[in-house]
């Protein structure tokens, strides 16, 4: 059966050249997941064995020099060498991410979520504190993440929070167009 002429498309792909030479706003969300990737995989790898100043390992570094030089640092002098740490490599990939993420002044509101992930990023170094004031800013993460008023606001809780937030920016990116922008709650998933 044929369609009228001006009956509307829905569910076409995109022209592979719009595929393969993304806008500027496609690439910035998408080396914005790929640093939240990298993050939650960094965060991870410390939450099993607590030591965040250990050696990041080989392919960490590359992965994100990768990014990075897609978004010119490397011309900036700044590069990340193989002796960096874990919460060193992570504190640049938070770097990256506000910058990324901070909508520019005069753009379209992104979504809530965006938002609410924006700012516990700013309660990231709260994770390596281990002062007891810091208690209260990873039970802010928490918070903030989960939507969990119960939080202890351990560093284990901060961490698996930000860990989910992290795995499911993309759904805040990309959401589904058939069902909009989901409000984004992360539950602790127990790595």
């Amino acid at each position: 059966m044929s369609r009228p002429p001006n009956a509307p498309r829905f569910g076409e792909p995109l022209p592979w050249g719009q595929l393969a030479h993304p806008d500027a706003e496609q690439s910035r969300l998408l080396l914005a997941e790929s640093l939240s990737q990298l993050l939650a995989d960094l965060l991870s790898a410390v939450r099993e064995d607590g030591s965040p100043a250990m050696a990041a390992d080989e392919s960490s570094v590359e992965r994100y020099l990768d990014l990075t030089d897609t978004l010119a640092e490397a011309q900036a002098g700044r590069r990340a060498g193989l002796g960096v740490s874990r919460a060193g490599l992570a504190k640049r990939c938070v770097t990256w991410l506000t910058l990324l993420l901070t909508a520019p002044p005069g753009a379209a509101a992104s979504a809530a979520g965006m938002h609410q992930f924006v700012e516990a990023l700013a309660l990231f170094p709260a994770l390596f504190d281990s002062e007891p004031s810091a208690r209260a800013r990873r039970a802010a993460l928490s918070r903030m993440l989960t939507r969990d008023l119960r939080s202890g606001g351990g560093t284990r809780e901060a961490a698996a929070a930000l860990i989910d937030a992290c795995d499911n920016l993309g759904a805040l990116l990309w959401p589904e167009p058939e069902f909009g922008s989901r409000p984004h709650q992360c539950e602790g998933r127990g790595r």
